[in-house]
């Protein structure tokens, strides 16, 4: 057998001469190159991978979804758009921990997370480790087939060329990810998506994901503002389609439901979960179509 292709053949004849230990070893094969190829982008040679594991054991049934997940992806894409996703929370809300976790585990997916810095040096200059991304439009591949950008100008200017690198090397992204700074409206970042006619035509605002701190979220809602201030807090949380409510082991259950009631307050269908360390499934979060223009308009007609 020279490849994976010529697999099925080879595992007609030999199948049954295997052993039940080698069948398990070249269904964890299979699976694991499967895992591999996804997280650096290989979603057809993936799906043979994940096919020749089905061979070897068609009751596995974990393996089906995955293939699923591929498919699914790839009939996104061929509407030719990216989905983006703007990440926002005050600081100490767990963002750098999310995007830490997105780009060093082995999720499957092949996300870019776009560090939206405008200072003369980003708060999160450590988020890779064992090298600084404090250099302007650096862009840096992880070993999940993840891509960390920092972005310290024109946020168009940063998407296009993700975009064009992803098509220059045959690697398309599943998602984007832009962080906002701590002090950060959403949307105005929400805006770049309406504004450019090379992002309109290759991306789409996906959603905006909001993270609060459990234990500092009310003191933050009930600072008091100069007049004709916006409160960032309830902005972040106003124009948010999917809130994780985070840290919360700092507080109690009662403190728990208070902040969900204050968050029901300003954004009452918001979908709420309670995370730990900023851990959350990528499904979530990323491709779930949330956005909503007309909800955005309702709320800031400018």
């Amino acid at each position: 057998m020279k490849n994976s292709k010529e697999f099925p053949a080879f595992f007609k004849e030999a199948g049954p001469k295997l052993s039940e230990e080698h069948m398990g070893a070249l269904h964890k094969l299979f699976v694991l190159r499967g895992d591999i190829l996804v997280g650096l982008g290989a979603g057809k040679r993936a799906d043979l991978e994940y096919s020749n594991a089905l061979i070897v054991n068609p009751s596995d049934e974990e393996t089906p979804k995955k293939k699923a997940k591929i498919a699914s992806s790839a009939s996104a894409k061929e509407g030719g758009k990216i989905p983006c996703t703007i990440l926002t929370g005050f600081l100490g809300s767990g963002k750098t921990t999310l995007l830490n976790h997105i780009l060093q585990t082995n999720h499957g997916k092949r996300i870019a997370v776009i560090e939206n810095e405008f200072g003369e040096v980003g708060i999160d200059d450590g988020l890779v480790q064992g090298g600084s991304i404090a250099e302007a439009e650096n862009i840096v591949e992880m070993n999940n087939g993840c891509i960390c950008c920092t972005v310290r100008g024109d946020l168009i200017t940063g998407l296009k060329k993700l975009v064009k690198n992803a098509k220059k090397n045959s690697k398309p992204l599943d998602a984007i990810m832009i962080e906002t700074t701590g002090l950060a409206d959403p949307a105005p970042v929400a805006q770049t998506f309406f504004a450019d006619d090379f992002v309109r035509q290759n991306l789409v605002l996906d959603s905006i994901l909001t993270l609060i701190d459990a234990k500092h979220v009310i003191e933050h809602l009930d600072e008091e503002k100069p007049e004709g201030v916006e409160n960032e807090a309830v902005e972040q949380i106003a124009f948010a389609d999917r809130i994780l409510l985070n840290k919360t082991d700092l507080v109690d259950e009662e403190a728990l439901a208070e902040v969900e009631k204050r968050v029901r307050a300003i954004n009452a269908t918001v979908p709420i979960r309670r995370t730990l360390n900023s851990i959350v499934d990528m499904d979530y979060i990323l491709g779930i179509q949330a956005f909503s223009l007309d909800k955005i308009l309702e709320m800031e007609d400018g």
